[in-house]
């Protein structure tokens, strides 16, 4: 076989069903399926078993059986010791894939010896919104890179990413050989992020093909998930804390350098406010930092008004930012953890656009949309992670 794609189960029968219909319409020949039944129910195991049954030629299905749910790393682990493709992808039991994610995957591969690893592009199926397309890192914390954005708007060739989740993940052969098994000492988090730290150990890459793409439900995770949380992500920050690069500052530089390149042949470059409402402060005092030393834009000065709101649901920004730069005829640059806080805001943008100032905002997630475009319908998404 020259695939094998490895599907922990621990899911809704009715999700799952949507699932597998998009796995067996999209799938290439050649590919070895393994599915692990992590305890989920009987509806559930007639279903996998009535689809080994019916498999076409060219795909063989085999199923792994937990007569109650063991977690991600040791489904995983007992597949991979029976995964007989030179490429193996894991999958979420709750992806609706689209045709072609396999043949881009491999070609992804091989199209540079070092790059070991791969991810897609995950989707709100709710919305259409950027779920997941890589994650980037700040001193201490790790962000879904351009969250809730529009898949337009994100870099539209093969990029570089310290992670990406096991949801729609592909590799190499060689580095299952290289790195092993995952460690069991991870339950249901974290195990993903923890081998590729030990593949990069290793010399690997790992990209995202933002041609790649899926849509992903969020409707299980396995049990015991946020319980969990505190335990895995301390036991990979200890791990792996030390090796952790601080690379969400070029991702939001050279999308607000590329932005401000393209507005040049329309707007004339003027000097900008800033206006903080960032709430991670270590965060926002290095954005401005580094801001200042890459030179892309001038900010006259910066006011902080991360204290003049509530740290959930919507930031309105007529109470937040007062008159002073209401009626302000300098455009401003927001800085914001997630753009979506900033959404009900129409009257703001009609006052502002009566002055003839087209607000920029960048947040803590990677993007740059000028404040008028709030005004499109429905945005993408709104989930904040």
């Amino acid at each position: 076989m020259q695939h094998t794609v490895i599907v922990p189960v621990n899911q809704d029968y009715a999700i799952l069903n949507l699932f597998t219909d998009s796995l067996l319409r999209t799938v290439s020949p050649s590919t070895q399926i393994i599915f692990i039944n992590d305890g989920s129910g009987a509806a559930v195991k007639q279903h996998l078993h009535k689809l080994q049954a019916e498999c076409r030629d060219g795909v063989t299905i085999e199923i792994l059986e937990h007569d109650y749910p063991l977690g991600c790393s040791v489904s995983i682990n007992r597949a991979l010791r029976i995964a007989q493709g030179e490429y193996i992808y894991f999958l979420d039991s709750d992806t609706m894939l689209n045709h072609g994610w396999q043949a881009m995957m491999s070609e992804t591969l091989n199209s540079n010896s070092q790059i070991g690893m791969v991810g897609g592009v995950l989707l709100y199926p709710q919305t259409g919104g950027i779920q997941h397309c890589g994650i980037a890192f700040t001193d201490a914390i790790g962000r879904h890179l351009f969250l809730n954005a529009s898949p337009s708007d994100i870099p539209q060739t093969t990029f570089s990413v310290q992670l990406v989740v096991f949801a729609m993940f592909g590799m190499k052969r060689e580095v299952y050989q290289a790195v092993g098994e995952l460690d069991e000492e991870f339950f249901n988090g974290y195990e993903d992020f923890d081998y590729q730290m030990r593949a990069r150990a290793e010399g690997y890459d790992i990209v995202i093909n933002p041609e790649i793409t899926a849509y992903h439900w969020e409707r299980s995770s396995g049990i015991h998930r946020s319980h969990n949380r505190k335990n895995n992500l301390g036991r990979f920050w200890k791990k792996w804390g030390s090796e952790m690069k601080a690379d969400i500052w070029p991702f939001m530089l050279e999308r607000l350098d590329k932005h401000l390149k393209e507005e040049a042949m329309v707007v004339s470059a003027h000097p900008m406010i800033g206006v903080d409402l960032a709430e991670v402060r270590a965060d926002a005092d290095t954005f401005w930092k580094r801001l200042e030393d890459a030179d892309i834009c001038k900010v006259t000065e910066v006011y902080d008004y991360s204290n003049r709101f509530n740290s959930s649901g919507a930031i309105w920004l007529p109470q937040v930012l007062g008159k002073e730069l209401f009626q302000s005829k300098q455009r401003l640059l927001i800085l914001v953890d997630n753009f979506t806080r900033l959404l009900e805001n129409r009257y703001w943008i009609e006052m502002r656009h009566a002055k003839r100032v087209n607000d920029l905002i960048i947040d803590l997630y990677g993007n740059v949309i000028t404040i008028d475009r709030i005004y499109e319908s429905c945005w993408p998404g709104t989930k904040v992670r």
